[in-house]
């Protein structure tokens, strides 16, 4: 949605609103806090992380390799050869 198309909806929105004095006040009081917690706000500096830097993403072939070891488990899950886990036992080791 674009800034333009943000604030038309905006005074909209309003527009529905304008003839109660105590739903403009409180409208009007968000929007003035809002704008404080915006003058607030810091920029990122070069050396702040972004979360992007914190989780690598993966390559094709890692989500290929994790894809084929899920179907292998599956089809040895299908064939008796492999137990799985509980949602028990599962929510303990979490």
């Amino acid at each position: 949605m674009s800034t333009k198309s943000i604030n038309a909806e905006l005074f909209r929105q309003l527009s529905y609103i304008a003839d109660d004095e105590n739903c403009m006040k409180k409208a009007l009081d968000y929007i003035r806090k809002l704008a404080i917690q915006k003058e607030k706000a810091q920029p990122l500096t070069a050396t702040d992380t972004l979360a992007e830097d914190i989780v690598p993403y993966r390559t094709k072939e890692e989500l290929k390799e994790g894809f084929n070891q899920a179907c292998q488990e599956a089809k040895q899950y299908k064939d008796g050869k492999l137990q799985l886990q509980t949602w028990e036992e599962v929510y303990h080791e979490l």
